[in-house]
């Protein structure tokens, strides 16, 4: 392959190459899982995605890039991450949310804030025959398995009026589990697309960009064995007591355990808030 080429794909090698890796994920993923498929994936750890410290440093570059008087249109919301401290800081923020544990979450944070200018939609991005404007679109850690991006891009572009703001981090759910992974299900961790692949993508739709990185989170301190156990099955997903399971457990004990607890392979992320101006901009 011409190196040149390689460097610079087209845009429907970009789009193909990013399908490809959402698939295998997807398929792995249904090969492998031993619970049934929840209803929510989310409803187990919806609590954790309110704001914290954890992700201050990833809100201090959004906060730089908001204006008082701004309308942010919040895609993927979560937990109000993100939407709950924009609200503060710009005239309103529209959230959109399609899962009902991450909502309410969301909602009982506006509650407690005493917001009036942050709004909760039930939809999934993009929303078919949504009207709103706003001056910013974000979609902050919620492309990654999203199997066709350029949609999802487009109409992010279509309703917003200065700027577009995508934030993922440099490697995908699950890969710092990648070796415990093969180990216990005995065949490699398909990675999803993330910064790197997004950057990619973005160069071949011929979006001029910026990159801000930033490091997020802090070392793991030891935890208790179960935490560890719980935190690690829901991401190589497995049934509490199967065969695998309890390879897992035994896994977790012998490479991370210690006399103070289990200090699992997480530390700070670097993430990569990626902007660019729409034709409004």
């Amino acid at each position: 392959m011409d190196p040149t080429h390689a460097l610079r794909p087209s845009l429907e090698e970009a789009r193909e190459a990013w399908t490809k890796l959402v698939d295998a994920d997807a398929e792995q993923v249904a090969r492998v899982r031993e619970p049934e498929p929840a209803h929510d994936f989310y409803a187990p750890v919806a609590g954790t995605f309110r704001p914290s410290e954890s992700s201050a440093a990833e809100f201090e570059v959004l906060a730089s890039l908001a204006q008082p008087e701004d309308r942010w249109l919040d895609i993927g919301a979560g937990g109000g991450r993100f939407a709950l401290p924009l609200a503060r800081e710009v005239g309103e923020v529209i959230a959109i949310e399609p899962s009902p544990a991450m909502r309410r979450v969301l909602a009982e944070g506006v509650e407690e804030a005493g917001l009036t200018n942050l709004t909760v939609h039930d939809a999934r991005w993009p929303v078919e025959g949504w009207t709103e404007q706003a001056d910013v679109a974000l979609a902050a850690h919620c492309l990654y398995d999203n199997r066709e991006p350029l949609p999802f891009l487009e109409a992010m572009e279509r309703h917003a009026r200065r700027l577009c703001v995508v934030s993922l981090a440099r490697f995908p759910r699950g890969a710092q589990f990648a070796e415990l992974f093969e180990t216990v299900h005995g065949e490699p961790f398909q990675a999803l697309p993330a910064l790197h692949e997004f950057v990619a993508l973005l160069g071949a739709l011929g979006r001029s960009y910026e990159v801000r990185r930033v490091w997020a989170g802090w070392l793991a301190e030891p935890i208790n064995p179960e935490q560890a156990r719980t935190f690690v099955r829901r991401l190589l997903w497995l049934r509490p007591g199967s065969d695998k399971d309890r390879c897992m457990c035994d896994l977790i004990d012998r490479w991370w355990g210690g006399p103070d607890g289990v200090r699992l392979p997480l530390g700070p992320r670097e993430i990569g808030i990626v902007t660019w101006r729409t034709a409004g901009g």
